[in-house]
């Protein structure tokens, strides 16, 4: 018996990945997106595509919004406020109520 054929999701390329593309040509044309900045590219444009797949979801469009102000600093070797996002989109989801309590204010 042969094995079904895994389905390939292709991305949804909507107005939000658009947007995003667009801007990447204007700061192309104004020689500041250089190939460092390859991996603020790289997380917008999946942001996008992720929004454009979700539009409901609020969390994906803070995360969205924050990879745009991003990659609108690109050329600036601003890698800082870069690795701040990074790290924000790599962190671990708990529950709220629980770290708070964790930490008490002093």
């Amino acid at each position: 018996m042969a094995t079904p054929a895994k389905r390939v999701r292709k991305p949804a390329h909507g107005r939000n990945r658009q947007a995003v593309e667009d801007m990447v040509v204007a700061l192309r044309a104004k020689g500041q997106m250089e190939a460092i900045d390859s991996a603020r590219l790289v997380a917008a444009q999946a942001l996008a595509d992720a929004v454009d797949s979700e539009p409901t979801n609020a969390s994906l469009w803070r995360e969205y919004r924050a990879a745009l102000e991003t990659l609108r600093q690109a050329g600036d070797n601003g890698t800082d406020e870069f690795a701040a996002l990074m790290a924000g989109l790599s962190a671990e989801v708990g529950d709220a109520s629980r770290s708070r309590a964790a930490k008490p204010r002093a």
